[in-house]
């Protein structure tokens, strides 16, 4: 049947053919052999209506049933309880305009490194006028951190490795210890307070989820044949990072609540709109409490250098009541640091 009715001519006159003149002329009551996949956009359909089972079953999980058949006699059956469970995907709005798009890139070199914007603009046009507005002061954003770290122009190379699968060598540097080659499997970067890693396999202790400060490593960076890439389990690097803050899992740590005291309103308040890790929780708001003016908030989260850090920065604005390991650690920084600061 035709998706509309065509008008047609009849003694001089327009008229709009019926319903019952659209069904005489059905391909398949007057062909018997005619089928469905003769018709033009049958191909497409086909390939749509897999998609769209998919798209289904991320949406609610379960809310598709096959009748147990295979074949041509395979049918689904949509059996969830949402009226329009693909809502949120119909109300998207697909970016088409060039022009947005353009601005967008542009904006971004004021958040990315330069280096990373270059690599995938190079000898373009784009990238001559966004240069221009970036040495003149024209440009509309930047970020607080300034993206100048040794090696940062090796970021588009870890991510173009990681997309294709590749099996990378380098000279690799840690702090107070003696260079040494490094075959890596690279799998995820990651930035943290301004500086870039990249974690992976690699051919030493942890081989999973090694990890690699760009600017620690030395010299040039070579392609390995005759590796099979390691690629992460689906998921990893999200558990990897879930109960920490920044990229440090520390030797024997394990995930426990950090019960914090503020000692200010304010200092309450900002914690509150920004909140040290993403399990933190108000355990007490800020007010009297034995006698006593604090709040309280409780992380679930597993101690290491980078909460350590984050805690001291804040200074006599907060105070760790426990655990009394970490407190104790606490201590033990603040008063080495009063031991240096004495007249």
């Amino acid at each position: 049947m035709k998706a509309r009715l065509e008008p047609k001519r009849v003694k001089g006159k327009t008229s709009c053919r019926t319903i019952q003149e659209e069904l005489n002329d059905n391909p398949y009551d007057n062909n018997p052999k005619a089928t469905l996949s003769r018709e033009k956009f049958y191909g497409d359909l086909k390939k749509a209506s897999s998609e769209l089972i998919k798209a289904l079953e991320q949406a609610c999980p379960g809310c598709i049933e096959d009748n147990g058949k295979t074949g041509k006699g395979k049918a689904f059956h949509y059996i969830g309880e949402l009226d329009d469970p693909l809502a949120e995907e119909r109300q998207a709005i697909e970016q088409k305009r060039i022009e947005d798009y353009v601005d967008f890139c542009k904006a971004s070199a004021g958040i990315l490194p330069m280096s990373w914007f270059s690599a995938y603009f190079e000898n373009t046009q784009l990238l001559l006028d966004t240069s221009r507005e970036v040495e003149t002061g024209s440009s509309l954003i930047r970020s607080s951190l300034e993206q100048n770290l040794t090696n940062i122009d090796l970021l588009p190379v870890f991510y173009k490795a990681i997309a294709n699968k590749q099996v990378l060598q380098f000279d690799y540097q840690p702090f107070g210890q003696e260079p040494f080659t490094l075959t890596f499997h690279p799998q995820f970067l990651k930035e943290y307070n301004g500086r870039w890693f990249v974690f992976g396999n690699a051919d030493r202790e942890p081989y999973q989820a090694y990890n690699v400060p760009l600017d620690r490593i030395i010299g040039e960076i070579s392609f390995v044949k005759g590796i099979e890439y390691i690629p992460a389990e689906k998921g990893f690097y999200q558990q990897y990072f879930k109960n920490i803050i920044g990229v440090t899992h520390e030797e024997e740590a394990k995930v426990e609540q950090v019960v914090i005291r503020t000692k200010s309103e304010y200092q309450h308040g900002l914690l509150l709109t920004k909140p040290l890790h993403h399990s933190q929780k108000e355990a007490l708001p800020f007010g009297e409490h034995d006698g006593q003016w604090y709040g309280e908030v409780v992380l679930t989260i597993e101690p290491n250098r980078e909460l350590r850090g984050k805690i001291l920065m804040y200074g006599e604005s907060l105070e760790v009541i426990e655990p009394l390991v970490l407190r104790e650690q606490l201590r033990t920084t603040i008063s080495m640091q009063m031991e240096q600061y004495k007249l």
